[in-house]
């Protein structure tokens, strides 16, 4: 491993991709922690109008990252988008240091993380035109690599959150999170080279390949996947501490220790994910995870108690090592010469999933329980399962693409 961790480290760029990789999971998780108490003791909004805020945000970021993800792979400066994107996300946090008004904060935020969003799927696709220009075709592993950084950014972030929020109020954390991505652009514009002609030149030459979701099942089932995937993991994690505290006895101490152990689990589990896709394909992998993931939630279905929860972040940890890592080079290999377009496939996957878990979860919660409610993440994973093992026959013209 140690031989291939040097080889990504060779790869002109891929260090400033690590660390914009880590300020990514740090800026986002610095505030989004607090951002439901900052609405309803601050804003004096319910949470229910929280949730319509965030919903919002969410679909808007997904329409504009799928527009711009059309014209990404022709010939664009992917570097320009990345700049452009992550200084849009610092000036959509800086909002909440001059708008204290809900309304026209969501009119602010609507628009300006929607401009913001296409920041990760485009780091994604850079990071692999890198590996591509570098001859390298380890992609799972450099996918892997890239994304427990932004695992180790997203658990380091609500540490620094809270310290700030300590000392200096929400106007800390909010200015936290506009500076980091100030610096994240700063990073890609002085240190992040444009990708040279002959690369941008292969895609131009393919237009054709520009093509539409709905038509193309090869792409269409493995989105479905991953939206159905993070669906059941935002449901667990909306219910998981409550269902600790209010089903299992346990308290906020004990959520806490659940929560960081699976965080800090993810990391090396990515790493070996990268080793294993040297020998297994990603579809395997996938499946792989999907049954682990179900194995969890059974778990969670039959557990008394807290010990089999923290037992269980094992599996968790797998699962979700699985879907984030294996689960973008799942799509980018299936697309190699699109990778914007495969890179926000992915990424709009786990954004609608985030959004369509949450929902469901807050629904099933107060309709069947916070242990039931683990029934529809099971009905999720079989779903999954069945999808990924449909036989993979293709087209003769797509199967060489």
């Amino acid at each position: 491993m140690s031989i291939r961790i040097r080889q990504l480290f060779s790869i002109p760029g891929y260090t400033t991709f690590m660390i914009c990789m880590i300020l990514q999971g740090m800026g986002i998780s610095i505030s989004s922690p607090f951002l439901a108490v900052y609405f309803t003791t601050k804003l004096g909004v319910s949470a229910g109008v929280f949730g319509i805020f965030t919903a919002i945000t969410l679909i808007s970021g997904v329409w504009v990252s799928s527009l711009i993800a059309g014209r990404s792979d022709t010939g664009m400066n992917r570097k320009t988008l990345m700049v452009t994107a992550m200084f849009f996300n610092a000036l959509a946090f800086s909002g909440y240091l001059f708008i204290h008004e809900f309304y026209l904060l969501l009119i602010y935020m609507t628009i300006f993380t929607a401009a913001g969003a296409s920041a990760m799927p485009q780091l994604f696709a850079s990071a692999r035109e890198a590996v591509n220009a570098s001859r390298s075709t380890d992609h799972a592993f450099a996918n892997s690599t890239l994304r427990s950084m932004f695992s180790l950014g997203f658990i380091t972030g609500p540490l620094i959150g809270a310290v700030l929020l300590s000392r200096f109020g929400f106007q800390g954390i909010f200015t936290g999170t506009t500076l980091i991505f100030v610096i994240n652009a700063a990073l890609m514009l002085l240190f992040v080279k444009r990708p040279a002609p002959a690369a941008a030149g292969s895609v131009r030459a393919k237009p054709k390949l520009q093509l539409k979701l709905h038509q193309n099942p090869r792409v269409l089932i493995p989105f479905l996947v991953l939206t159905l995937l993070y669906s059941g993991h935002w449901l667990n994690n909306l219910n998981i501490s409550l269902f600790i505290i209010n089903t299992l006895g346990g308290s906020t101490e004990n959520v806490a220790s659940v929560s960081s152990i699976c965080a800090l689990l993810e990391i090396p589990f990515m790493l070996v994910l990268g080793v294993l896709s040297a020998k297994y394909s990603n579809r395997l992998l996938m499946i792989w995870g999907v049954v682990l993931g179900g194995a969890y939630y059974v778990l969670v279905l039959s557990s008394t108690e807290l010990w089999q929860i923290i037992a269980g972040q094992v599996l968790l940890a797998f699962f979700v090592a699985v879907i984030s890592a294996i689960g973008i080079s799942y799509i980018q290999d299936l697309l190699p010469d699109l990778p914007g377009y495969a890179s926000t496939l992915y990424t709009n996957a786990t954004t609608l999933g985030r959004l369509f878990g949450s929902l469901a979860g807050g629904a099933a919660a107060q309709w069947v329980g916070y242990r039931h409610a683990y029934w529809a993440c099971l009905l999720l994973v079989v779903i999954s399962f069945g999808l990924l093992a449909l036989p993979q026959r293709l087209p003769g013209r797509q199967a060489a693409d």
